[in-house]
């Protein structure tokens, strides 16, 4: 089959998909594998520019979000799997969907710029293995999804077997993390010898200041031992979880960073003042917490490396717009919904952290299907404490209800002040309906029940 009949046919599957009101995004994909399998491979030629890759347990989508606005800004074509399909059927389907489009608006294929392509850890050597890139940023690892990814450890392995079938990779990573400390460490350079080391460009925060909420963290923290000597680590600052600056008393400690910032997290932004190459420059990202900063962090540095303007950075900052689900805000008959995806403790307890104290009502939905992760005892380790006196109303769905309705009892939460039904669109409804116009709803769901609400929602809300 010619490639060109292939990005039809998967556009036409693409198509009739949507129109069943289903999003699409990996089925394409699946049939794509079976009738054009060397497709990764092929589709690679048509990218002329720098491929970005962005994995890690936090973040992935935001922070390729980012930086795909950022190229978008300097003026490059980019194909980019933005709703977030991270594995290998989603990633392929999003590649052949970008050159369709490419294709019918040329009247021919031709390359486009660059390629900015979020991955699942776990699958990530699988892409490696029919594509190069350029680029890998990896944001951080935190436990998610222990049945499925098992151990920091394992995952760390699962991206180093990546990183290993792409000898000229350059890697971006955030040097806070002291689990990425040595994943660049004792992966051979197959092509270029053991002589040359791997380039790495270390990202992360000089200082954090929370300007208007509670700047206390409960995340637990998922390293506490040196990476080298396995003694227990020291911190002059810690951020949140095992993010900080951190030492061991063997002389290990975080990397020198090559794109530093000094941080003021505000409520629903933050300020970065980014220091490369001694200039600094203030950016305002319109994101809440401070793990969005880190996210907007990673990609300024995948953009400083590569060239990119600051003015150019700053813009496409203030330009971007969170994909569904990640800090995104919608109006339904003028009551404001902000939906913020949860998956694991770090990432709960942190967008837990920016709710106290905020005067709205509060829905979490926590399904337990593959994509979620089967294993729902990751609750018992996220700080719901923080909600023993909330003021609103809460409300609680998924098929895992009745597990997040007895986490919140033994929280402090009152059971007077649950809804608890499995059903998502039926408790949606309720909560948005029984709510006065001008009264605000921050809903909590796990991944597949994030799918859920956004069919719930398409079509039906006027964005902010």
């Amino acid at each position: 089959m010619k490639f060109e009949k292939a990005l039809e046919y998967t556009n036409k599957i693409y198509r009739f998909l949507r129109r069943l009101n289903s999003e699409g995004t990996s089925l394409p994909g699946k049939y794509l594998r079976k009738f054009y399998p060397n497709f990764l491979k092929k589709a690679q030629t048509y990218v002329s520019s720098y491929k970005f890759s962005v994995t890690g347990t936090n973040g992935k989508t935001t922070t390729s979000g980012i930086l795909a606005q950022i190229l978008k800004e300097a003026g490059n074509s980019v194909i980019h799997n933005e709703l977030g399909a991270n594995m290998p059927n989603g990633i392929m389907c999003a590649i052949a969907l970008g050159l369709y489009q490419n294709y019918k608006k040329n009247s021919k294929l031709e390359c486009v710029d660059n390629l900015v392509i979020e991955s699942d850890e776990a699958y990530l050597s699988h892409i490696f293995r029919e594509m190069e890139f350029d680029y890998l940023l990896v944001t951080n690892l935190f436990r998610d999804q222990l049945d499925r990814y098992g151990e920091l450890d394992i995952t760390k392995k699962k991206i180093q077997e990546g990183i290993a079938l792409n000898p000229y990779l350059k890697l971006v990573l955030n040097a806070d993390d002291p689990s990425l400390y040595d994943i660049d460490k004792n992966i051979p350079n197959d092509k270029i010898g053991y002589a040359k080391r791997r380039e790495s460009i270390y990202f992360g925060f000089e200082s954090v200041e929370f300007c208007d909420f509670d700047d206390k963290s409960n995340s637990p923290s998922e390293v506490i031992y040196c990476p080298i000597c396995k003694s227990p680590l020291k911190y002059s600052k810690r951020f949140y979880s095992h993010l900080g600056i951190w030492s061991c008393d063997c002389k290990t400690k975080r990397p020198e960073l090559d794109v530093s910032a000094r941080v003021k997290v505000f409520r629903n932004y933050s300020i970065l003042d980014v220091s490369y190459k001694n200039k600094n420059i203030m950016y305002k990202v319109n994101l809440s917490g401070l793990y969005n900063a880190y996210n907007a962090l990673g990609a300024i540095a995948c953009a400083y490396t590569t060239g990119i303007d600051r003015k150019i950075i700053a813009k496409a900052l203030e330009n971007y717009r969170p994909v569904f689900g990640r800090a995104q805000n919608e109006n339904i008959d003028g009551r404001e919904v902000s939906i913020y995806l949860i998956k694991n403790p770090t990432g709960a307890c942190e967008v837990l952290r920016g709710l106290k104290n905020i005067d709205a009502n509060l829905m979490i939905a926590i399904n337990d299907k593959y994509a979620d992760g089967r294993d729902v005892s990751w609750l018992w380790d996220v700080d719901f404490e923080i909600l023993k006196d909330f003021r609103g109303k809460i409300f609680i769905s998924g098929n895992r209800c009745d597990d997040m309705a007895l986490r919140l009892k033994y929280a402090g939460v009152s059971l007077g002040n649950m809804v608890i039904d499995k059903d998502v669109k039926k408790t949606f409804d309720f909560a948005t309906q029984s709510m006065q116009r001008g009264e605000k709803l921050v809903v909590l769901p796990t991944y597949t029940a994030l799918l859920d609400l956004n069919k719930i929602l398409k079509n039906k809300v006027r964005r902010f």
